[in-house]
């Protein structure tokens, strides 16, 4: 009997002393440094973004509109092949969109080199009189995808050339290998497949505007243990986005339509397993309301994402159909059925 009026005190003082409120500010939460950098092997220029962690009672986005979250750090680069190759980071400040809820300056760290294929290189920052604010992370560069089609270019009547022509009303094949090597076994997890179109709308006379038009990227994983691999572009997938973009008030749309026009661009993007894993995770197209999703990060002392990416593109040109549809350079429509449907 005093057992069971000991069990019931107990359950009493234990509800007596919840709290209704909950305090979602952990204890152990400590000022930290957010990392945000991707080398870029095709670009000679490449960017580090530093931010500090944040913890408050008040709105967040409020908080994060009136105070600076920047980091003045030393950011450094350094290439584990040859120690000897280091960069260092010469802070620009870069002025957000007026319409983002955030502080309008960003200061990112700008390091010119150029990275390559195979090599790893580390990423540190040091804040001054804050050694425990110190982050270090690294990567792999990995090798630039060898496109096979479409192709380079090809041979015309009287030693002429000009970029392959793709129909953007059936489906496409875009073939390539992991690497230039083509014997080697693939070292790339995931790809990116973006196509780039550049125009010229004409809006009135003497009032154009000249715009590049970005369709992806869409991400895929390298199938298998071959090196070579296909991705199928879906029949109309390309033009029905295209046209889709091109709806503003134009007298014209206007674009590059010769022989070796580079209006029409296809890159293809190869990832590291860093970055693709984090992109993976934080993709909403993966996770739910109800997922409770992990924290991925490859910076030590930090959070964030120090990766790497190596692009190739190819050129083409598209046939007189889909130029009717797009309504391109004024273009009849041509001798045969042509529709959107």
């Amino acid at each position: 009997m005093l057992r069971q009026n000991y069990i019931i005190f107990t359950l009493i003082w234990m509800v007596a002393g919840c709290r209704t409120d909950v305090d979602l500010i952990a204890p152990e939460a400590r000022e930290r440094i957010v990392v945000y950098a991707i080398l870029k092997a095709h670009d000679s220029v490449q960017y580090v973004r530093l931010g500090r962690l944040f913890v408050t009672r008040e709105d967040a986005a409020a908080y994060a509109a009136r105070t600076d979250l920047n980091v003045a750090a030393r950011v450094t680069i350094i290439d584990l092949r040859d120690t000897s190759r280091q960069w260092v980071g010469v802070p620009e400040t870069v002025l957000k969109v007026p319409d983002q809820p955030f502080y309008p300056v960003q200061v990112v760290y700008r390091l010119a080199f150029r990275p390559e294929a195979g090599r790893v290189y580390r990423l540190i920052a040091d804040v001054p009189d804050r050694p425990d604010l110190r982050v270090e992370a690294q990567c792999r560069v990995p090798p630039a995808p060898y496109i096979a089609k479409p192709e380079t270019l090809l041979p015309q009547a009287g030693n002429q050339y000009t970029y392959p022509t793709w129909d953007l009303t059936k489906k496409y094949n875009v073939e390539f290998y992991s690497q230039f090597n083509t014997t080697l076994p693939p070292q790339t997890p995931a790809y990116e497949l973006r196509v780039l179109f550049r125009y010229a709308q004409v809006r009135a006379a003497g009032d154009t505007v000249y715009k590049t038009l970005q369709i992806g990227p869409r991400r895929f994983v390298h199938q298998g243990t071959n090196p070579y691999q296909r991705y199928q572009v879906a029949e109309k997938e390309i033009l029905l986005t295209a046209y889709a973009n091109l709806q503003e008030p134009a007298q014209a749309y206007l674009y590059d339509s010769t022989a070796l026009s580079q209006a029409w661009q296809l890159e293809l993007t190869a990832l590291d397993t860093i970055l693709y894993n984090y992109l993976r995770i934080n993709d909403p197209a993966t996770t739910d309301f109800t997922t409770v999703k992990p924290e991925y990060t490859n910076v030590q002392n930090g959070l964030g994402i120090f990766g790497a990416t190596n692009s190739s593109r190819r050129y083409f040109r598209i046939d007189a159909c889909s130029q009717y549809l797009l309504r391109l350079n004024n273009a009849p429509p041509p001798l045969f059925t042509c529709t959107l449907e």
